[in-house]
């Protein structure tokens, strides 16, 4: 399967995800995920984010904000 087919799905449900859980208005939930640097590993075939569930990525999407950092996890 070509893995960029699914991303858009992934980004729909983090995004609403972040709306949920960080109270976030549409807009500003984007910029959240599109500021990240998870975003750009998601849109990078070789770095095998995609297979992880949407709320994994979620996760690890806020790990990054609070640690200003991001580290591909060992699992992946």
């Amino acid at each position: 399967m070509n893995y960029t087919v699914i991303i858009p799905y992934k980004v729909k449900d983090i995004v609403l995800l972040i709306m949920k859980n960080k109270k976030m208005m549409f807009l500003n939930a984007i910029d959240y995920l599109y500021s990240s640097n998870l975003y750009e590993y998601l849109n990078n075939e070789e770095s095998k984010l995609w297979h992880l569930s949407s709320s994994k990525l979620f996760d690890l999407l806020e790990e990054e904000k609070q640690n200003n950092f991001f580290e591909l996890p060992d699992f992946v």
